[in-house]
């Protein structure tokens, strides 16, 4: 399965069955976080067999069942790391779905004192992404059209990188982002620069970054 593959395959699954992870899973998703890290500068951990960040918690926003795995993102608090950290998450959860598994990401709606994950005092944990063999592979999720997400572009690369990033999970599932691109360079806002926002930005620019291609050079803004 490629990334692009796994992009329009995931869909956000909160129910869980108790298969355990496979050793080989675990050491393939442990390698990338080693490289997640090295490139971002970040601490992301997996946490295996655990749910105490999600046991016996009511959220506010859907109910999860059975989660024991997850990815934690942490990183130190330094300019930028919100949106690191949804980017590499997003190469995370893209990873998990080709070696099979389900997942859901999840901001507020989980016990982060409960979290065993392994801080030092300048570093935040950002959220967390669950993962594990899905009850179902759950449902597309609803989203606003390509025309209110971007300015048009005739670009087949844009329009490719667009239909990726329509498809990339974003708080409450709001899509409060909005892409441009002005020859090939591209610029992406958001609503606010609210953490949230941070790391939907990062999500975001990962799912264009996969669906563009590296066929036209285009940058950042």
């Amino acid at each position: 399965m490629t990334e692009s593959e796994a992009i329009r395959a995931r869909h956000a699954v909160r129910n869980y069955t108790a298969k355990p992870l496979p050793p080989a899973v675990i050491g393939g998703l442990k390698e990338e976080i080693e490289q997640c890290n090295k490139l971002g500068q970040l601490h992301i951990q997996l946490i295996t067999e655990d749910e105490g960040a999600f046991k016996s918690f009511i959220p506010l926003f859907g109910r999860f069942k059975n989660v024991k795995n997850y990815i934690a993102l942490a990183a130190r608090k330094q300019s930028g790391f919100y949106e690191k950290c949804g980017y590499y998450g997003a190469r995370l959860m893209i990873k998990a779905q080709q070696a099979g598994l389900n997942s859901c990401w999840v901001t507020n709606t989980y016990n982060a004192k409960k979290c065993p994950v392994s801080l030092a005092p300048d570093e935040e944990l950002a959220g967390v992404i669950a993962i594990g063999y899905g009850a179902s592979d759950g449902t597309p999720h609803k989203s606003k059209s390509m025309e209110r997400l971007c300015k048009p572009c005739s670009e087949a690369w844009f329009i490719n990188g667009m239909n990726a990033a329509v498809l990339a999970p974003t708080g409450l599932n709001r899509q409060n982002f909005f892409i441009e691109a002005d020859g090939n360079t591209v610029s992406i806002c958001t609503k606010d620069n609210s953490p949230m926002s941070q790391i939907n930005t990062g999500i975001v620019k990962y799912h264009f970054e996969i669906g563009a291609g590296t066929e036209k050079q285009w940058i950042w803004a």
